[in-house]
């Protein structure tokens, strides 16, 4: 093979971030898993990986694939020193993950969840409550925000200290980041909203220091492993992670669920009829539709994939979306099918030693909010994908405003 036609197979022009794909990126998945399944992906040129066996691969194997890289999105050089954030767990490898993996998990044990469910329910149905079937709303801001708002801003124990609108706008700044230098307004809007951010959770932080109590935060801030405790900045930074990963991909997956039902009547009847299906539907849209597209990941040496060598200190990005659509291990991936085989078997939360923590939590927020989303209203109605607005981001699937009718 010369070198013009490796070239062109590694680099084959693939922009991930044109307005079509941003809409519906499954099409370009399916045909970089045919024709480039490890390639270049444009503007930046980093390295993406598309078939479920690649992507579990990569995930799987931290002492080639280091997920380090994650850092280049919160600890990046255009970013001042004191709005650094590093990301604790998720850009860690063993075996300091190990370490406060084991500190964060055992803090965020199951009765966190199983206390929520009541505070879950009950906001579900005040929000639901301002719905009719007059005219269309929109679901982002009158019920996904504030549900998973609230449930979010509960356990991180900032109450209204925290607006909605900060996190909101904090939020849209993290998933529009990559690790290319944005522009100067980004910069500094994306500065202000860390440092405004930070200050609430070290305001907590202290309040949990001098009155403990029964809640995730005391028991970050208590937690200990081999004699170390989390320093203040560690704890900033494991509250932000579950913020972001906890808060927007929940909200995004909300309105995918909405979005999915509006497509499919017949699946909303036989959800209102046999609601005991809803956990087996959620299962289906965290595999169809998920609201993470990818993650990064550095390489440590050169290595293989798929016959293509990337080399040493490349960016690479598993593209989690399009192996949750690979035919050799979902049959018919591209048709919504509650019943199918192997349903958990995505990479939505993650894979090996950085499965997501909050997935119980995220399944459960989804699941209450459909319960009482599905005993009320029998039909939803909202555009079609290609009349929203999605967010412009390489590793986040969402959109910004959603209409719905409820009937």
């Amino acid at each position: 093979m010369d070198a013009d036609t490796f070239d062109h197979q590694v680099r084959p022009g693939i922009y991930l971030q044109l307005p079509e794909t941003l809409v519906d990126p499954f099409p370009t998945y399916a045909y970089m898993r045919k024709h480039h399944p490890v390639c270049q992906v444009e503007p930046a040129g980093i390295w993406a990986v598309t078939c479920f066996d690649d992507v579990k691969y990569v995930l799987a194997t931290p002492e080639i694939f280091s997920s380090k890289a994650i850092n280049l999105l919160n600890e990046s050089d255009w970013l001042s020193d004191e709005s650094k954030h590093s990301r604790l767990i998720i850009a860690q490898d063993p075996p300091d993950h190990s370490l406060y993996h084991g500190m964060v998990n055992r803090a965020f044990i199951s009765r966190v969840i199983t206390t929520l469910e009541p505070l879950m329910r009950e906001t579900a149905k005040s929000l639901m409550q301002q719905f009719d079937d007059s005219a269309p709303v929109d679901f982002v801001e009158n019920f996904a925000y504030p549900y998973v708002g609230k449930i979010t801003r509960n356990i991180m124990g900032v109450g209204e200290k925290q607006s909605l609108a900060e996190i909101r706008e904090w939020v849209d700044l993290e998933e529009r980041s990559s690790p290319i230098r944005p522009d100067v307004t980004f910069i500094a809007a994306f500065e202000h909203a860390i440092l405004q951010q930070n200050g609430h959770f070290l305001e907590v932080i202290e309040e949990r220091r001098a009155n403990p109590q029964d809640d995730l935060i005391t028991r970050l801030v208590n937690a200990e492993a081999e004699g170390k405790k989390l320093s203040d900045q560690q704890l900033c930074g494991v509250m932000s992670l579950l913020v972001s990963a906890g808060f927007a991909t929940t909200v995004h997956m909300l309105n995918h669920a909405v979005m999915q039902l509006s497509q499919r009547p017949g699946l909303v009847a036989h959800l209102v009829a046999f609601p005991d299906r809803v956990p087996s539907f959620i299962e289906e849209l965290l595999r169809y539709s998920p609201s993470v597209l990818s993650s990064l990941r550095s390489t440590t040496k050169d290595t293989e994939v798929s016959g293509v060598t990337i080399p040493k200190d490349a960016l690479v990005m598993p593209l989690i979306a399009s192996a949750n659509r690979d035919i050799s291990q979902f049959a018919n991936a591209d048709v919504f099918d509650i019943n199918r085989p192997k349903i958990k078997q995505h990479f939505t939360f993650g894979h090996g030693i950085h499965t997501c923590i909050g997935a119980a939590l995220a399944r459960a927020e989804l699941r209450i909010a459909l319960e009482v989303m599905l005993s009320k209203f029998t039909q939803f109605i909202c555009p079609a994908d290609d009349q929203l607005l999605w967010k412009d981001s390489m590793f986040v699937r969402g959109v910004s405003a959603l209409p719905v009718t409820f009937r």
